[in-house]
C-alpha cells in the first residue's frame, strides 16, 4: 500500500511537470529591442555608418556572379585571341603604381583586370591599343555567358534550390537532387 502511494505520487508530479502552464495568470512583458551596435561607436554613429554604405551600394548587384570591377571577357575568347597572338598573358610590372604617376608607364599598358578597366582598353582615353573583338566576344557581351553562369555545386546547371521555391517537377527534369547538385 505504501509503495503504491509512493509510486502514484510520483507519476502525478511527473505528468504535472510536463504539462502546459496556465498563461491566463501571467502577464506579458513588452518585447526587448536591441541591436548590434559595435564597440567604441554610438549608437547614432554605427547608424550614419549604415546610411553611408547603403547610399555608396545603391544600384550595385552585390550577389551578382561574375567579374564586377572589370568588363571581362570568356576564356573562350581570350583562348581564340591568344591563338591568333592577339592576345598575351597579362602581369602588372612590379612598382605599375609609380610608373604611372611619374608617366614612365601608359594606363593601357596595365592589365584591366588591376585597373578595373574593360579588356579591349575602351576604358582608356586615346589609347593606340584598342584591341579587336571576336565573335565570341560579342556573344558573350550579349549576355551569352549566362546560359553558363551557375552556382551549382558542380559549376553547371541551375543549381541547387536553395530556397525550396522552384518546383519539385522542375527540379527533378534539371536532373538537381537535394545534396548532389
Amino acid at each position: 500500500m505504501k509503495s503504491s502511494l509512493v509510486l502514484a505520487f510520483l507519476l502525478s508530479t511527473t505528468v504535472q511537470a510536463f504539462a502546459p502552464h496556465n498563461m491566463a495568470n501571467h502577464k506579458m512583458k513588452s518585447a526587448i529591442h536591441a541591436s548590434y551596435v559595435p564597440e567604441g561607436l554610438t549608437e547614432g554613429q554605427y547608424k550614419q555608418i549604415k546610411e553611408q554604405e547603403k547610399r555608396k551600394n545603391v544600384g550595385k548587384n552585390l550577389g551578382a556572379l561574375g567579374p564586377r570591377g572589370f568588363k571581362s571577357r570568356s576564356m573562350q575568347a581570350w583562348q581564340e585571341a591568344y591563338e591568333k597572338g592577339l592576345a598575351t598573358h597579362e602581369i602588372a610590372p612590379f612598382g605599375y603604381r609609380e610608373a604611372l604617376k611619374a608617366g614612365k608607364l601608359k594606363k593601357e599598358d596595365v592589365p584591366y583586370m588591376v585597373r578595373g578597366g574593360s579588356w579591349d582598353n575602351s576604358d582608356v582615353k586615346g589609347a593606340k591599343n584598342k584591341r579587336q573583338w571576336l565573335k565570341t566576344d560579342r556573344v558573350y557581351a550579349k549576355g551569352g555567358y549566362k546560359k553558363q553562369q551557375s552556382a551549382s555545386l558542380l559549376g553547371s546547371g541551375p543549381g541547387f534550390d536553395w530556397t525550396g521555391k522552384r518546383p519539385r517537377d522542375e527540379n527533378m527534369k534539371n536532373n538537381v537532387v537535394p545534396g548532389f547538385s
